[in-house]
């Protein structure tokens, strides 16, 4: 945890001093415009990624398909929840931007603890391949994603985020799991865990504990994901509704 590169050191905090630059100038021009017009960026950041994975599935199947390629992984979940959430409409559209805020809120945190677990060596050399490239930017879109959408105002969860959250692993499970099994290639530590006393616990406990566990692991998280999301909400309730008191108090004294 927390091991840096000399390269993640001297990039990362651009990266991120730029995703804050990002945000802070789509939000003094966008955050007064509509919901379709504040929509545009996220529209765009997920326009872009679905083309960066285009161009990877694509390059994979020119070069010889290797089946952990294939979009199971974690970070790959972006590329079906992000067009939910800004294409869909009604609950599939709030489906879409509860999984959205979840999976991009823990691949922020996630990502400045161990970023070599997420992009690698990426960074050394940003344009050394086309894969330290998708790496770099793909992530990097998807945690841009984040501050933009909260920022106007367009990931707000509801008490029904919760069941989301279920369903959303539900369905990756159904998927996911059966499919690493068949094909060899470990999506989300499903066959074998990188994390030590994980991997302890998966040869002592058996398989299909391990992934229990797992998927009780990604319940909580994706709860907590919610709770931080209804607190950001609340905060910003609260001091919308100060200002406005102050403002209401302001106006009384003149009159």
């Amino acid at each position: 945890m927390f091991i840096w590169s000399k390269s993640d050191i001297l990039v990362l905090p651009i990266a991120l001093l730029t995703i804050i630059l990002i945000t802070t100038l789509l939000w003094f021009v966008l955050h007064n415009k509509t919901e379709k017009i504040r929509k545009i960026p996220l529209i765009v950041i997920t326009c872009l990624m679905l083309l960066l994975e285009l161009i990877k599935q694509i390059k994979a199947i020119v070069d010889g398909y290797d089946y952990y390629t294939l979009p199971l992984h974690f970070c790959s979940l972006f590329i079906y929840f992000f067009p939910l959430s800004v294409f869909a409409k009604g609950k599939l559209q709030q489906f879409g931007k509860t999984m959205s805020f979840v999976c991009s809120l823990w691949l922020f945190l996630l990502f400045y603890v161990n970023p070599d677990s997420i992009i690698g060596n990426a960074t050394q050399n940003l344009f050394a391949s086309f894969g330290t490239f998708h790496t770099f930017f793909y992530h990097h879109l998807a945690m841009l994603y984040l501050p933009v959408g909260l920022s106007l105002k367009l990931l707000n969860l509801y008490k029904e985020s919760l069941i989301h959250v279920l369903i959303g692993l539900m369905l990756y499970a159904i998927i996911a799991v059966p499919v690493a099994h068949l094909t060899g290639a470990n999506y989300c530590n499903i066959l074998v865990s990188n994390i030590g006393f994980m991997e302890s616990l998966r040869q002592n406990a058996g398989q299909i504990i391990y992934t229990a566990i797992l998927f009780m692991i990604g319940l909580m998280g994706g709860m907590l994901a919610c709770f931080v999301n209804f607190m950001l909400n609340l905060s910003s309730y609260k001091l919308k509704r100060k200002k406005c008191l102050k403002k209401r108090n302001r106006l009384t004294k003149e009159k």
